[in-house]
């Protein structure tokens, strides 16, 4: 494949990337319009009613400035371990991980 035949793929899948683009809206549309979830040809369109983010407890109760020991008395302290310093400390050796293949990502901009 020479260079040409190579930008033409490439603009074969800007134009490609385009329309599926354009489906994609148009699905969309039709079913927030319908209200349910739709699952035709192997392609899903999952709906979602209307609701309500979590509310950010922790800012509005330091904003309303709720006291410290009522903080502490539902706070939880969670312990991570650097498993790789503990191998370092004790010399040992840990075989690297699997090898992963090489990849390509394309992005449309």
């Amino acid at each position: 494949m020479n260079a040409i035949e190579l930008t033409k793929l490439f603009v074969d899948y800007a134009e490609a990337t385009k329309k599926v683009d354009e489906l994609k809206a148009q699905i969309e549309t039709e079913v927030l319009t319908i209200g349910e979830s739709q699952r035709i040809a192997g392609i899903t369109a999952t709906y979602y009613k209307i609701g309500f983010e979590t509310p950010d407890y922790g800012t509005a109760a330091r904003n309303a400035g709720a006291p410290q020991d009522i903080i502490e008395k539902y706070s939880t302290t969670t312990t991570t371990t650097k498993w790789s310093e503990v191998c370092k400390e004790i010399g040992l050796v840990v075989p690297p991980g699997a090898e992963k293949p090489a990849r390509v990502t394309i992005k449309v901009a």
